[in-house]
């Protein structure tokens, strides 16, 4: 029973699409990323179709992907976002990018939470707990917030 536990979660573990040539072509602080976005936009327990045309429209223009690699990202990072269970597994990957780069960061996801034209309380219940979890100062989590709105 302990051996057929171990191999389960051996198997579990294993990235089935790893060598899929799009993925290569994003970091795994970039797929993290994917996968905070697809987090956001799932808070609010909406259709997530706006947010899901926001976050390709972003892999195509920040990560220069085409449309079918971007899909192919998009896919991969649902699958991850599917099966989470908690924030920390995606953020802890994210650790050596620069402040400035988890700023723009969090401009992103507060996009993705106003794609839809209203910020839902659980969203912003999200977007602080990632800010968190990724040392942004309160202060600079509201002038993204901020920033987004004025747009």
């Amino acid at each position: 029973m302990f051996q057929l536990f171990k191999q389960l979660l051996a198997q579990s573990g294993s990235e089935p699409v790893a060598d899929c040539p799009a993925l290569q072509l994003v970091n795994e602080a970039q797929l993290m990323s994917v996968v905070l976005m697809l987090e956001v936009a799932a808070a609010d327990f909406q259709d997530a179709s706006a947010e899901h045309d926001e976050v390709l429209s972003y892999l195509t223009s920040e990560y220069r992907l085409t449309p079918v690699d971007a899909e192919i990202v998009f896919r991969r990072a649902k699958e991850l976002s599917n099966d989470s269970v908690c924030l920390h597994r995606f953020t802890s990957k994210m650790k050596d990018l620069s402040y400035p780069e988890r700023l723009d960061l969090m401009e992103q996801l507060w996009r993705i939470a106003y794609h839809d034209g209203q910020l839902d309380p659980h969203e912003e219940a999200m977007l602080r707990k990632i800010a968190d979890l990724l040392f942004i100062r309160h202060s600079d989590y509201i002038q993204c917030k901020l920033a987004v709105q004025s747009n």
